[in-house]
């Protein structure tokens, strides 16, 4: 690490062998297993050895955020992964910084626990023997861990391989009773059915005051199941269900009944999470949990939190509800990711005709995926049939037509399959949409070609919209789409 206002500091090592206590027994001396330390001036030197008779300490003598700014700089990743903090050379510079005295292992340990991923049962398990030497009092002499932890991530191990068995239903109970300042919870491929009653119980108390929680490939077995699940977690202002299967639907075709069972104990119905402001689903009961929400939404004189909607693979069966709840939603709505499957390029018209963003009046991002333009059938030598295809895509123009936000940042990902069904695009009705006075706020319109081109893809694109190409607000990436349309 090199820095110019940090000229008297060589690199973080230097400052490790300069600062380390060896008579503590909490710091071990290191110093056969850590590199060299890097050659400092002979000014420095002159000046360390001046001051040799002064009586040695462990604690820095200089200011403690310019600590804060250097494991910072070796924690934080030159990218947005979270996963990217678990690389070794970071994890073993900041477990190093961690030896040179307490201040510096409080503010190390705020980066090295900040992110606990467990996959598989071999880690849970030993991590859970961790939790057990520091919580039981079994003889360590330094604080705790735990309050460092802010993000959990655990996912249940398949079980089919004797050295990899399910682990988390013995490992609830202890996760869930140990982390006092947990932030965000994802929970991945777990069936809700197998867990024994004290680990559900666990998990709904443990977990109950996180702030972001995400359900991936979770399986329940009944869609109130879900529901009730979901509702325990009241404080809950960012919900990401992805993937969540329920083995059968129990919800009443009539909506009032999540009103009416509401004082009833054994049945209860919970409401959905209060401070609620970030929703994000994919591939689960969509319209039932939007159904739910809305019921409580009309029951509750129409107290709307929710400002960030993120919903993928959308389609027809799901419309009606999504076109409720946007219009329930109304003003409170900020932005807006809208993911439609395959079935986009057949039921296009009816999925739009339920969507209506004209109660969306203060709308500031759009983001549209998933739009797959087909290749078109060869053209027809007879001569039987003179009049060409519709333009392809026209529904994602009625659906932009419909907005009627000062909208500041629009994005579309297309997934042409060829040149020629790109070409088919209604580019002339989306120009004519984005050109009138109500797009006039847009200060960015990013495309994203999600195919592999060799540059005329893009070209087209900037063609047929050259208007917002001279603006200067348009952005064409062509290639694979790497952005996450459920993602808290």
């Amino acid at each position: 690490m090199q820095s110019p206002s940090l000229s008297i500091i060589t690199s973080p090592i230097t400052l490790l062998h300069s600062w380390k206590s060896p008579q503590s027994p909490a710091f071990p001396d290191l110093s056969p297993i850590l590199p060299l330390p890097t050659p400092v001036s002979s000014a420095f030197q002159h000046r360390v050895s001046t001051k040799s008779t002064s009586r040695i300490t462990s604690f820095p003598r200089i200011p403690p955020e310019l600590f804060l700014d250097i494991i910072s700089f070796l924690a934080v990743p030159d990218t947005s992964t979270v996963s990217d903090i678990y690389d070794q050379s970071n994890l073993a510079d900041i477990c190093n910084c961690s030896l040179v005295s307490r201040f510096w292992l409080y503010a190390a340990r705020d980066h090295l626990w900040r992110y606990v991923r467990l996959e598989s049962g071999r880690r849970g398990n030993n991590f859970i023997e961790l939790l057990q030497h520091y919580t039981s009092g079994h003889g360590s002499t330094l604080p705790s861990f735990v309050p460092h932890v802010k993000h959990l991530f655990i996912r249940e191990s398949r079980g089919g391989l004797s050295w990899n068995p399910k682990w988390l239903n013995a490992a609830l109970p202890t996760l869930a009773g140990s982390f006092i300042n947990l932030h965000s919870l994802e929970a991945e491929r777990i069936t809700w059915e197998y867990l024994s009653s004290k680990s559900r119980d666990a998990f709904m108390k443990g977990f109950k005051g996180v702030r972001k929680l995400a359900l991936r490939v979770f399986e329940f077995r009944t869609t109130l199941d879900m529901i009730r699940v979901i509702g325990e977690f009241e404080d809950v202002e960012a919900l990401a269900l992805d993937g969540v299967c329920c083995e059968w639907d129990d919800i009443p075709a009539d909506s009032e009944v999540f009103v009416s069972r509401a004082g009833d104990r054994l049945g209860a119905i919970p409401k959905p999470p209060r401070k609620l402001k970030e929703l994000a689903m994919r591939g689960t009961r969509i319209r039932h949990v939007l159904k739910w929400m809305t019921a409580a939404m009309k029951h509750d004189g129409g107290q709307v939190t929710v400002e960030v909607l993120r919903l993928g693979a959308l389609g027809v069966k799901s419309a009606p509800a999504v076109g409720k709840f946007l219009k329930m939603l109304g003003a409170n709505l900020k932005e807006l990711h809208l993911g439609f499957d395959a079935a986009f390029i057949d039921d296009g018209d009816e999925i739009v005709s339920q969507i209506d963003l004209g109660h969306n009046n203060v709308l500031r991002e759009m983001h549209v995926y998933g739009l797959i333009i087909p290749s078109l059938p060869p053209p027809d030598l007879s001569g039987l049939y003179l009049s060409p295809p519709p333009p392809q895509l026209m529904p994602l123009t009625a659906l932009l037509d419909g907005v009627r936000a000062p909208l500041r940042a629009l994005s579309l990902a297309l997934h042409p399959a060829d040149l020629h069904a790109l070409s088919s695009m209604d580019f002339e009705g989306l120009a004519h949409v984005l050109n009138g006075k109500a797009w006039t706020t847009l200060e960015c319109v990013q495309v994203v070609v999600a195919t592999e081109d060799d540059g005329r893809m893009g070209g087209i694109v900037n063609q047929k919209l050259d208007r917002l190409f001279e603006r200067g607000v348009l952005r064409v990436d062509v290639g694979f789409d790497d952005r996450e349309v459920i993602l808290i």
